[in-house]
């Protein structure tokens, strides 16, 4: 999807330049490309959070899988206090 926005951006940059003439388009160039470098900036932030978030995850459900298993396991277990 960041390359999508990139993309976007840089198309939408074009049509402007193209429709302002060389004149806007020189003036507009330093703006535009700040622009798209803080665009793919934010877009490799979103994408290391996204990681650091699946990486969380992914320990949770490791660790609710080993707590299942001992609570399976705990009640598997033959009682014999009744004995």
């Amino acid at each position: 999807m960041e390359m999508f926005g990139t993309f976007a951006l840089g198309v939408a940059a074009a049509l402007v330049a193209q429709a302002g003439g060389r004149p806007l388009a020189r003036r507009s160039r330093p703006v535009l490309r700040t622009v798209i470098k803080q665009a793919i900036l934010l877009g490799e932030g979103v994408r290391v959070r996204t990681e650091g978030l699946r990486e969380d995850i992914a320990d949770l459900a490791a660790e609710a899988r080993v707590e299942a298993r001992q609570q399976r396991q705990g009640q598997a277990a033959p009682s014999v206090s009744g004995i």
